[in-house]
């Protein structure tokens, strides 16, 4: 089970990241080591087929791989990216775009999480997506 406070600080953060409120971003779920992070869709996240756009996945499953880093430390601690990569396996034309990060290892420097995507359609889940993000903590 997840500290409160760590919660709390996890979703003032999130509250104030400016690309997630564009996207109309919602955290759907946090626990030790992971963060189910969900957008709907919207106009200007989609391409003109009316599936989301490859950035908005890419940028959705890195943020959530940072934010699961983030659960595994009770003082307030942010993460950069220093390796990622994303396998796109369907196209994700639906109700709701999910991210559903995993820690794989926590470290003292560096930390390896995991990103599954999915789109949701009629209460219905099916994979999208997959990567596997590299962080460093950073210093504040």
């Amino acid at each position: 089970m997840l500290d409160p406070q760590i919660s709390e600080r996890i979703n003032a953060s999130f509250g104030r990241q400016k690309l997630m409120q564009f996207y109309g971003a919602h955290i759907e779920q946090i626990d030790h080591g992971s963060i189910a992070i969900a957008v709907p869709p919207t106009d200007f996240l989609l391409r003109t087929s009316g599936i989301f756009h490859g950035g908005v996945i890419a940028a959705l499953a890195d943020t959530a791989g940072g934010y699961a880093a983030t659960t595994l430390y009770p003082e307030d601690v942010s993460f950069l990216t220093i390796e990622f990569k994303v396998n796109f396996l369907r196209q994700a034309k639906g109700e709701m775009l999910i991210a559903k990060a995993t820690v794989i290892k926590g470290g003292a420097t560096i930390t390896v999480a995991q990103t599954d995507l999915f789109i949701r359609n009629n209460d219905q889940e099916a994979q999208v997506a997959t990567s596997l993000i590299t962080l460093i903590k950073a210093s504040k």
